[in-house]
C-alpha cells in the first residue's frame, strides 16, 4: 500500500511539475478561433540573435520584435523553446493590428552550456506557414 501510495505521489509531483504551456495554447486558439482560419503575416526585425561570448552562468535577454504585415489581426498563440536553458519570457497575448508590432522576449540560461550555442523559439500564430522559428546564438565560455 504504501508503495503504491509513493508512486501516486510522484505521479502527481510529475504531472504538477510539467508545462501546462500546451494547455494555454489550446485555450487561446479557442478563444481566438475566429483568427485560425484567416492567415496574415509577420515579419521579424531579425530572426537571430548573436549574444556573443559570455561565461558560464550568466543570463541572456533579448527582444524579438516583429510586425504584422498583412491585412488581418495577428494573434499569437504559443511560443516554445527547444530546451529548458531558453525561456519564452513575454509575448502579447492580445490580437496585433495590421501595421502594429509586438516583441517576443526570451530569457537563455547558460549555466552549465559551456561551447558554442544555437536556440530555437518557436512562434505558432495564424500566419502560413503557421510556425515562425527565431534563433539566439552564441559562445559559453567557463567562468574563471
Amino acid at each position: 500500500m504504501k508503495n503504491l501510495f509513493f508512486i501516486g505521489v510522484v505521479l502527481l509531483s510529475v504531472v504538477s511539475c510539467t508545462s501546462d504551456q500546451g494547455a494555454d495554447a489550446e485555450e487561446r486558439r479557442a478563444e481566438y478561433a475566429e483568427f485560425v482560419d484567416e492567415p496574415t503575416s509577420i515579419e521579424f526585425e531579425s530572426s537571430e540573435f548573436n549574444f556573443g561570448t559570455v561565461a558560464d552562468g550568466e543570463m541572456v535577454k533579448h527582444k524579438f520584435k516583429f510586425t504584422n504585415t498583412g491585412d488581418k489581426n495577428l494573434v499569437l498563440f504559443d511560443v516554445k523553446t527547444t530546451c529548458g536553458c531558453t525561456v519564452p519570457e513575454d509575448w502579447p497575448k492580445h490580437p496585433i493590428e495590421p501595421g502594429e508590432g509586438g516583441e517576443v522576449e526570451v530569457i537563455f540560461n547558460s549555466n552549465n552550456k559551456v561551447g558554442n550555442v544555437n536556440k530555437s523559439i518557436r512562434i505558432e500564430a495564424n500566419t502560413n506557414p503557421t510556425v515562425s522559428t527565431v534563433k539566439i546564438t552564441g559562445e559559453v565560455v567557463a567562468a574563471e
